[in-house]
């Protein structure tokens, strides 16, 4: 078979993959060329989609022993789908985005996620796009400890549909902070008035950010909240240690993203305790 009958086939059969952008065509064109070293027929089109974040390819044929090759390369594709960035091809993982499961690198990610900001005139940013003024709310609710901020102003205080915020999501508790009180249930307002007045300050991210057991910024455990802590650790200085590498390698983009966020003040003469030769040995036990 001539490379360009190849060429052809994968040029013709990309059109079918229905994906959110050209990061994958590179992976496509691969487990299309590799679909045809197997048995498949040049002439039959071949089609496929995006789905739960990874490629899906749907080929079939009745002959049971070509079924399974097909199979077994369509699988391996999936799988290298799940660690390919959507947009750029570049090396990724599985993230969210607005509920939405898709798999993007790092840069990608952050690109992809909506940053909410208060302006100078108490207008609410997201997506760079005013959605509310603080002095239009009248109504705020909280749920999950917390964690989720329901905004009503006057137009939607009788829907159901409020302006919904996530702690997920940078400057989350620099919004909570910023609704007035009294627009939150009664038995709410003492509870967020205790969380901002009582927060600590936490060894590992080095902001004012320890709520009793872990710290709202970057969510790990201060130092002896767990029995496991000393037999795994040892002592205080490694955990903490541990948990900045973790931090500064920053695997899941958390860090990339959160350096949008504003909520917390920073310690003062706060230490990193990690140097770059132990970054390095640290990073060889994980990769």
């Amino acid at each position: 078979m001539e490379q360009q009958d190849i060429n052809s086939f994968i040029e013709r059969n990309l059109k079918n993959f229905s994906v959110n952008s050209t990061g994958w065509n590179d992976l496509i064109g691969r487990m299309l060329s590799e679909l045809i070293a197997a048995g498949w027929n040049i002439e039959h089109d071949v089609f496929g989609k995006e789905k739960f974040g990874g490629l899906r390819c749907y080929i079939y044929s009745e002959d049971e022993e070509l079924n399974a090759r097909l199979k077994k390369i369509t699988y391996k594709y999936t799988r290298l789908s799940g660690k390919t960035c959507e947009i750029c091809g570049g090396e990724g993982k599985l993230r969210i985005i607005n509920s939405w499961e898709t798999t993007l690198c790092v840069h990608h990610f952050i690109d992809q996620k909506p940053i909410m900001e208060i302006d100078e005139k108490q207008n609410i940013i997201y997506e760079k796009k005013p959605v509310l003024n603080m002095e239009d709310i009248v109504k705020a609710e909280v749920e999950f400890d917390l964690k989720q901020l329901n905004l009503y102003i006057k137009n939607s205080i009788n829907t159901d549909e409020p302006f919904s915020f996530s702690s997920q999501a940078p400057n989350y508790y620099l919004l909570l902070k910023a609704v007035p009180l009294h627009l939150f249930p009664e038995d709410m307002q003492h509870r967020i008035s205790d969380l901002f007045q009582n927060l600590q300050g936490c060894e590992i991210c080095g902001h004012k950010a320890l709520d009793h057991k872990s710290c709202l910024r970057c969510h790990n455990e201060p130092w002896g909240t767990s029995k496991y802590h000393e037999e795994d650790y040892g002592e205080k200085l490694e955990y903490i240690k541990e948990c900045q590498m973790d931090m500064f390698i920053d695997e899941d983009g958390y860090e990339e993203y959160f350096k949008y966020d504003h909520s917390f003040e920073k310690i003062p003469g706060h230490q990193i305790l990690f140097t770059p030769d132990d970054l390095e040995e640290y990073k060889k036990l994980l990769f």
